[in-house]
């Protein structure tokens, strides 16, 4: 009998031992965060393997498994699949689009355009910073900020040519939307993003971050686009001041904020310009022009009591000076602070 036992308990425990080895376990390596349009999710890392679901931008998931460049991942709805690892974020960068997102929309819109080329939406100016997304060709986009990076090639990211005498180069901040499959109109985060979609229903999330600013090309108006080639100028914002009847309809009046020279300099804009319509003339003339200026983005546009426009920035100087201006008819005139209010300088020679 003590012989038998003698066997016996060491094979339990063996046995025991066995079983807490290959028991199931609860594979867990991390949470993740769906950065691209769509993902596939795949049945395998086979050569053979079969799409059995697709993910979304912003969908969460968690990662199970890692196997070279492809993530094992569990979704919110319990499916159990592969997907790229270059198409997911980590919680922190999320976070971090969240908080750039809920800044841009504090912003107003300086200007408006379309990407030239697919382009990777980034958290910081700058081709090595952290990539939140990619547009693809033609992606409308809302310009609020600008900035300067050091220019560096990167591999997803490559263009036909280099410019080797550019150190720097230009950033805008942009509002646009991740649009996802028909029905998944708001993220599986958990978090809340106000939503821009301009269509009930349209599967679209907004998203904000940083482009190559010449990878824009931006949606000037005609009077804008042209009297900036004239004058040869280079549009970084404009805005509608206020709108005039004529015989013709309704014409838009324009300030335009502008830079000359290549990218890359220090100050968002270094001239404005307003342009007016000349109902006599028939056509648009410049009333104002301000140069040698180092301004900074961005400008807002407002209306007084009165109803006449204004519009205001901050200079990018040691005093970071605030500058008021107020067009009256087809004349803008500087406003100044006083110590009983506002008091408007004299209007500056009007060009011709």
């Amino acid at each position: 009998m003590k012989r038998k036992l003698l066997v016996a308990i060491p094979l339990l425990v063996i046995v025991v031992i066995a079983a807490w080895v290959v028991r199931p376990k609860h594979e867990y390596i991390g949470e993740a965060y769906v950065s691209t349009k769509s993902t596939a999710l795949l049945s395998s890392v086979a050569q053979v393997r079969q799409e059995i679901g697709e993910l979304s931008y912003g969908e969460h998931v968690e990662m199970m498994a890692k196997r070279n460049e492809f993530v094992k991942v569990k979704t919110s709805a319990g499916l159990v699949g592969w997907v790229d690892a270059h198409q997911l974020m980590d919680p922190p960068l999320w976070q971090r689009s969240i908080v750039l997102l809920k800044k841009a929309q504090d912003l107003p819109v300086q200007a408006r355009g379309r990407t030239k080329v697919a382009t990777n939406l980034r958290v910081e100016p700058g081709r090595t910073e952290a990539r939140l997304y990619q547009f693809g060709r033609g992606i409308p986009v809302e310009i609020v900020g600008r900035a300067t990076a050091d220019w560096a090639q990167v591999s997803d990211e490559k263009e036909g040519s280099t410019p080797e005498d550019t150190k720097k180069e230009d950033w805008f901040m942009v509002r646009g939307v991740a649009t996802r499959p028909p029905g998944e109109t708001t993220a599986k985060t958990g978090a809340t993003i106000p939503s821009t979609a301009t269509v009930p229903g349209d599967g679209s999330a907004p998203i904000a971050g940083w482009v190559v600013a010449r990878f824009v090309e931006l949606d000037e108006p005609d009077p804008v686009r042209e009297g900036a080639g004239s004058a040869n100028v280079r549009p970084i914002a404009w805005f509608e001041l206020n709108r005039v009847t004529d015989d013709s309809g309704e014409k838009s009046q324009y300030l335009v904020a502008a830079t000359r020279g290549p990218e890359g300099q220090a100050c968002d804009f270094t001239n404005l310009r307003v342009y007016t319509w000349n109902r006599k003339k028939t056509r648009y003339e410049t009333a104002f022009i301000e140069n040698n200026l180092c301004g900074a983005l961005p400008i807002r546009v407002e209306k007084n009591a009165k109803g006449d426009p204004e519009f205001r920035f901050m200079l990018m100087d040691r005093n970071s000076e605030e500058r008021k201006y107020r067009l009256i008819q087809t004349v803008v005139r500087r406003v100044r602070e006083t110590g009983t209010g506002m008091k408007a300088a004299a209007a500056p020679k009007k060009p011709k």
